[in-house]
């Protein structure tokens, strides 16, 4: 069978060449040499051999080389479907023969291609495409896909345009990252927060006045909510979402110059919190949330800013390509099959790895519930007033923790800290592993995977079997994944594709895949169990290392398993492959504070001390105890309140002209409405004394135990609200009266200093770096503490200090010999040795420190564990 080549030169078709369908197109005929001439006069290159072309890595970066060797390709083919435009001129004018007869036109998708490969050949010596490239590689495909007819050609350019895509999104992200950075490295600082808030409040007010003497309550309720962001003590940060209602009452009179007032109030808030570990965490966790960005933009022909700008204000996502991340990955994940195949029709083979898809985070928020009471009096006279106030509070905090089904299996004290519901919970595994047991092995996964009729069954195979099982689980778990994702990507019939998942999900007893995905990992978990439960001789070697082979296989698995490279609801996946513990947190307080301020027309300054006693209940031994917070603040303020009522005159006249003026009730008639905006400034010191729960332990000497400075701040804070408000008059001297605020305020650390006679802030700073993976910052942090960390050195050198006794403490519980520690900060102090030798030692106790931290934080009495059952949430089909 031949297949001719034609060229269609002024409407007349004229044979070039042809050749066989079957053989290869870079095999010409001897009786054809000297090549053939394409369309206007251009060689036809013969298309080189199949070759295999490697287009992306697996972190998404387009390869360069890859990509110059396909758009080769498509260079070639491109000539070979274009066709020359038909003339424009009228017949008559063409027959004259006045212009030539075999002008060159470039077809316009050869003219995109070669445009591309000029731009793509000026980075020639970086391996992969940089962030513009991508983005014109990206464009110019979807230009050419726009002007090819439907067909493979047409397709191939629109999944490289989409592959260009998202190479763009993952480069602009890592950008976004290192710019988001520097502004949220501030709240890796113990201390800052940033908050807005919005609120609104009703309230009846009742009230006699007359000659400059007069009375006035007032009782309300509101309600709030708030959105923030702040790092604790220890510094985690978190991402809060808070609801509060509060209920108060104030009272006020005066005579002349001369006033007293009251409050007292109550405040029920709840609040839903997301843990990072640093802010360096949450950037990169959120970056492509948090910035914006789009190929045109980093090509620099985006849209005026103006109008996009006009744009975003009624569409806020408008333009920001980069919002859609998690899409892109996952869109360029799914569609790799596909392109595999395109590329093949184009003569070269894909050696490209499989994509990852998005990383999902899930974390369940933690629950924080707080009740506080205020109690205040001022006491104002010509300006200047002093007050006085109390509170109490105290706050819930539900923590849930997700340990994955094999994580659990593997760690040392098992899957439970309490026997009996280690034994809860390896019961309810078994009971939901139950059903995937079976004579019908279609739709009894375990017993297709290793041939057992049952749990007791598959204890008496042997690990050969079993080494069976986890390969099966493996293949039918990237069969799914294949599935899946050629459904996802629109790849083939959609219905054939769809009918052939739903079969899948069947036989794994599954009507989602999130289902299908939890019976795989519950799988996956009994054959973890069954392997942990073989107990080869010492003499079997054999048998101990197929073992541990299979253990290792296991384990490699799992990570897939629970986070797969397609599109499912990761919430949904981790509750139903987890087991869950709930952590229980408490902190109550007592406050006393003392105010003195004055006014001056719009400005004022007040100037405040407080005392805060406070009792934590913490599962970290450096956080848990009792603490003694001093607070001195100065603040100023300036606002201003304006009056609204020449709007209520003016809508007054307004209803007079009309006749309508008697339709209004006399009561709106005296409506009261002010505009108010308010802006503060603060500068605040911080003293903390803390007395930490281990020193309640039997073995600790009483002589180091008690309040000991844990550290110095100062902070500034800066809060700017805008408020309206409104009153009613019902009658004489009841008035309904309505409020609204807007709001947000910041607080950043100036200045910190540990305390210098006791080892828990550095301890907990040390520990908790160490815990979340961020160690090279604790260099940052020494040096910026280093004077704290001399200053505690020598007072480690005193042998009356009480950090000594709390040293000594360490170092029994670490069965380690103290004299060399001691023996060194002692010449530190004296001036013979270094800083640097007498802070290795001291970090050396901290690490050796890190183990027994680990195991007290697992010992607090306020974990609570669950047991498995199928009403904690599971989405396993029965």
């Amino acid at each position: 069978m031949l297949q001719s080549l034609t060229s269609r030169d002024n409407e007349a078709v004229r044979l070039l060449g042809c050749r066989r369908l079957d053989a290869p197109p870079y095999e010409v005929r001897a009786s054809w040499v000297g090549a053939v001439e394409a369309v206007h006069g251009q060689a036809v290159v013969s298309s080189p051999p199949s070759t295999e072309v490697t287009l992306v890595d697996a972190k998404t970066q387009l390869l360069r080389d890859g990509v110059n060797q396909t758009l080769l390709r498509m260079r070639d083919e491109a000539y070979r479907q274009a066709e020359p435009e038909r003339p424009k001129l009228p017949r008559w004018v063409r027959a004259l023969r006045l212009l030539p007869q075999r002008a060159e036109i470039t077809p316009k998708s050869v003219s995109v291609i070669e445009r591309l490969r000029l731009i793509l050949a000026e980075g020639a010596p970086r391996p992969a495409l940089d962030i513009k490239e991508c983005a014109r590689l990206s464009l110019e495909m979807e230009a050419l896909a726009r002007m090819l007819p439907q067909g493979p050609f047409a397709e191939l350019s629109q999944r490289l345009a989409l592959l260009g895509q998202a190479a763009w999104a993952q480069l602009a992200r890592a950008e976004a990252e290192a710019q988001l950075l520097p502004q949220f490295r501030r709240f890796d600082q113990p201390g800052s927060s940033q908050e807005r808030r919005a609120g609104v409040s009703l309230g009846v007010g009742l009230g006699l006045g007359e000659a400059g003497a007069g009375t006035k309550a007032t009782f309300g309720v509101s309600l709030g909510v708030t959105w923030g962001m702040d790092n604790d003590d220890e510094g985690f940060v978190f991402v809060n979402r808070s609801k509060a209602v509060s209920a108060q009452a104030t009272g006020k009179g005066g005579v002349g110059v001369a006033a007293l007032s009251g409050l007292v109030q109550g405040r029920w808030q709840h609040t839903e919190s997301e843990e990072f570990a640093s802010a360096t965490a949450y950037v990169q966790i959120n970056a492509d949330q948090l910035a914006r960005g789009s190929r045109r933009e980093t090509l620099g022909t985006a849209a005026r800013a103006a109008v996009g700008a006009l744009i975003r204000l009624f569409r806020p996502g408008y333009g920001n390509e980069l919002s859609h991340f998690q899409r892109l990955q996952q869109q360029a994940a799914d569609q790799q099959q596909r392109l595999g195949v395109l590329l093949g029709w184009l003569g070269q083979r894909n050696r490209s790895e499989a994509l990852p898809g998005p990383a999902r985070h899930y974390a369940p928020p933690c629950i924080v519930d707080s009740v506080r009471g205020d109690a205040c009096v001022r006491a104002e006279a010509a300006g200047v007033g002093v007050g006085l106030g109390v509170a109490v509070e105290r706050i819930d905090i539900k923590a849930p923790v997700l340990t994955p089904f094999w994580q659990a299996l593997r760690q040392e004290h098992g899957v439970a800290r309490k026997k009996k519901i280690a034994e809860q919970r390896l019961a309810g595994l078994g009971q939901m592993a139950g059903v995937l047991f079976g004579p019908d092995a279609k739709t009894r996964p375990l017993s297709r995977l290793s041939g057992a009729a049952d749990a007791e069954a598959l204890r008496s195979v042997d690990l050969k079997t079993l080494a069976r099982a986890v390969d099966c689980l493996a293949a039918e778990f990237e069969h799914l994944c294949a599935v899946a994702q050629q459904v996802d990507a629109g790849i083939g019939r959609r219905a054939c594709g769809a009918a052939v998942e739903r079969s899948l999900l069947a036989s794994w007893r599954a009507r989602s895949r999130e289902e299908a995905l939890a019976q795989m990992a519950l799988a996956h978990a009994v054959l973890v169990r069954e392997v942990a439960a073989r107990e080869p001789a010492e003499a079997a070697v054999d048998m101990l290392f197929e073992k541990r082979v299979l253990d290792q296989r296991l384990d490699e698995l799992a990570p897939r398993l629970y986070a797969p490279p397609i599109r499912y609801d990761a919430g949904k996946l981790a509750q139903a492959t987890s087991f869950r513990d709930l952590l229980k947190l408490q902190i109550r307080d007592r406050s006393l504070a003392l105010s003195l301020g004055g006014a001056l027309g719009e400005v004022g300054l007040q100037v405040s001390a407080s005392l805060t006693e406070r009792e934590r209940l913490h599962h970290n031994p450096l956080r848990a105890g009792d603490y003694k917070d001093v607070r001195v603040s100065l603040t100023g303020s300036v606002g201003g309140s304006w009056p609204l009522d020449r709007v209520r005159d003016a809508l007054a006249a307004q209803l007079a002209a009309h006749g309508l003026a008697a339709e209004v009730p006399a009561a709106l008639a005296g409506l009261q409405a002010s505009l108010g905006a308010q802006g503060s400034g603060s500068l605040m010191l911080l003293l903390r004394f803390y007395r930490p729960q281990y020193q309640r332990q039997a073995d600790f000497p009483a002589d180091a135990a008690g309040y000991r400075l844990q550290l110095i701040r100062v902070s500034a804070g800066g809060d700017v609200g805008l408020s309206l408000a409104g009153g009613v008059p019902v009658q004489p001297g009841v008035s309904v009266e309505l409020g609204l605020d807007i709001g947000t305020s910041a607080t950043s650390v100036l200045y910190e200093r540990w305390g210098d006679n006791s080892l828990s802030a550095p301890l907990m700073h040390y520990l908790h770096l160490k815990a979340v993976g961020e160690e090279a910052r604790w260099l940052d942090k020494r040096q910026e503490q280093r004077q704290a960390l001399e200053a505690l050195c020598r007072q480690l050198a005193r042998p009356d200090s009480a950090v000594r006794g709390e040293a000594n403490y360490f170092l029994k519980r670490q069965q380690w010999d103290g004299t060399r520690f001691f023996a060194v900060v002692e010449a530190f102090a004296a001036g013979h040795g270094s800083f640097e030798a007498a802070i290795e030692e001291l970090e050396a106790l901290m690490e050796r420190q890190y183990p027994q931290w680990q195991i007290d934080k697992q010992d607090f009495a306020g974990w609570e564990e669950l047991s498995l059952t199928h009403e904690s949430g599971r989405a396993v089909s029965e």
